[in-house]
């Protein structure tokens, strides 16, 4: 069994449940971890790397100031793609990512994180 490490100084992070997301810095490079509601395996994580946290935070930020029900949709890597998924649960607008890796052709899914977590995780931007 194979698994990605990302190893980086932690940002911030939120546990939601049995889930989690991880904003990590290594060097230049932020990585977005999570853990994938999808796996078998109960420890999969996944992870998408970006180079400027301010333009992502800003992407989902926006995401939630439109108040309904929307997906953005960013490739941020040659091989990546990535939807941000806002949906109305409850009465509280809610983010979930869906990730797909086109070459290696696997998906990861994170369960739904609040405007307020999202906001820990990118930590004081």
């Amino acid at each position: 069994m194979f698994s990605s490490v990302v190893v980086g100084q932690e940002i911030g992070s939120v546990k939601q449940g049995n889930h989690y997301i991880k904003l990590l810095k290594a060097n230049n490079l932020y990585s977005f971890v999570y853990s994938d509601i999808k796996s078998k395996n109960q420890n999969s994580e996944k992870a998408f790397h970006f180079h400027n946290k301010e333009t992502v935070y800003s992407i989902l930020m926006n995401g939630f100031d439109a108040k309904k029900n929307r997906q953005i949709i960013v490739k941020t890597s040659n091989d990546t793609i990535v939807k941000f998924n806002f949906k109305k649960i409850k009465g509280e607008l809610m983010l979930f990512v869906y990730q797909n890796s086109l070459n290696s052709n696997t998906f990861g899914t994170s369960t739904f994180f609040s405007k307020k977590q999202i906001t820990k995780l990118f930590g004081n931007i």
